[in-house]
């Protein structure tokens, strides 16, 4: 929830979380708002929380397996709340035109793989439910369609990351992850995914219904959508409405009590 409004511009930010409350100002600019630039925000929190986890298993005698050059996880099914997909194409639009003709050739490379397939209707279904999400996850993997982000087996995006990626870490064997028909992958659970929260935030604000974009094939819906990439709204209100949605999220009484640690200060 946010705790106060310090001046016109500066908002003091207080979230319960399961994993403790985490504390923090953010410069909200009083100007019109896109919802691409809520996203920077959220990438902090999730930071925040996936640190927090990380602890929590080291104190558990456990470590996270991956690590750089460690790319299998980016050739499976990675959803994109619509504001993050926003988010990237403006990414990539800061690009250099030669490195912005490279990106969209590997996107476009993906898509056609996947059309090929016979699998876009199945992806971008709205109403996929928990009960279908993983066969069709299953299909997307064994096509081994690599992220268009990805170079050498690392993320060449990893501070800009999708949600979806920060908080996919995984403590087995990282040979494991190659086949995962054939293992029982340790997945480290992640209790506060504000890829949701974005998503749910986006289809109240536009009356869409709640649903992900795969990653690989982000330009091609943000084409379709540019009308909603480009809608701005008032930049305080859209602020704290969001803030609001996330204050009434998942918490815990018995949460284990924590230092409030601070979320890097974000310029919106």
């Amino acid at each position: 929830m946010i705790a106060e409004q310090s001046n016109p511009d500066i908002f003091v930010v207080e979230i319960g979380t399961p994993l403790g409350k985490i504390k923090g100002q953010v410069a909200v600019d009083s100007n019109p708002m896109r919802l691409a630039e809520l996203v920077p925000i959220v990438y902090g929190i999730t930071d925040i929380m996936v640190k927090r986890t990380m602890d929590r298993l080291m104190e558990g005698g456990k470590n996270i397996s991956c690590g750089p050059g460690c790319g299998v996880c980016c050739r499976q099914l990675v959803p994109v709340s619509p504001p993050e997909a926003f988010f990237l194409v403006e990414m990539m639009e800061s690009m250099s035109k030669g490195e912005q003709s490279e990106m969209m050739h590997r996107f476009d490379n993906a898509a056609q793989i996947i059309k090929q397939h016979d699998i876009v209707d199945a992806l971008m279904d709205p109403s996929l439910d928990d009960d279908h999400y993983l066969p069709v996850a299953r299909k997307y993997f064994s096509l081994q369609v690599p992220c268009p982000f990805l170079e050498n087996d690392s993320c060449s995006i990893h501070p800009n990351r999708p949600v979806a990626c920060r908080d996919y870490n995984v403590t087995s064997p990282p040979s494991w992850c190659s086949d995962p028909a054939m293992h029982d992958i340790e997945k480290v659970s992640m209790p506060f995914p504000l890829s949701i929260f974005l998503a749910r935030f986006t289809a109240e604000l536009t009356g869409w219904k709640l649903h992900f974009i795969p990653l690989a094939l982000v330009p091609e819906w943000v084409s379709e959508n540019i009308a909603i990439k480009n809608r701005q709204w008032p930049g305080v209100d859209l602020f704290q409405r969001f803030m609001s949605l996330i204050g009434s999220g998942p918490s815990s009484a018995g949460e284990k009590k924590e230092s409030p640690e601070s979320i890097p200060e974000k310029q919106l």
